[in-house]
């Protein structure tokens, strides 16, 4: 039985780099700016909020994740992972507070890694992986 689901993910490596790039361009320009220190710092904290949604908006990633008997496929824009369920040893869901970090734990290779966003994001099929993943034959933690 083939399931569907359409995931808001995050290319971690571009959000990062983002989020940290911009952090330290607000840090250059408000160390430009002729005022106390402590005015500085309170420009940097509201600064945060917006460097969060750009880093955000200029890295998702939408996915749409297939889970049949054999094997998991999950699809973004400009590639496709495959993994048969044969060579997954366990799948784990560890929340965070801006969404999922999904880690597939393969037998004979390293673990893969996929961020599942919720911030500035629509709803997405997140609960119905979920119970698909809790019923399914491969072993899934939910941590």
């Amino acid at each position: 039985m083939n399931q569907s689901f359409e995931i808001n993910t995050l290319h971690r490596g571009k959000y990062m780099l983002s989020f940290f790039s911009l952090l330290l361009l607000a840090g250059i320009i408000s160390s430009q700016i002729p005022t106390s220190e402590m005015a500085k710092v309170i420009i940097i904290l509201f600064t945060i909020p917006i460097i969060l949604f750009l880093s955000v908006k200029w890295s998702k990633n939408k996915s749409i994740w297939e889970l049949s008997d054999e094997e998991v496929l999950i699809h973004f824009p400009d590639r496709s992972d495959k993994y048969l369920i044969s060579d997954i040893d366990h799948i784990k869901s560890l929340t965070r507070s801006g969404g999922n970090l999904y880690v597939f734990h393969l037998k004979k290779k390293s673990p893969k890694r996929y961020w599942r966003n919720k911030l500035f994001s629509s709803d997405d099929d997140n609960l119905m992986l979920h119970h698909a993943l809790m019923n399914h034959s491969v072993e899934y933690y939910k941590m």
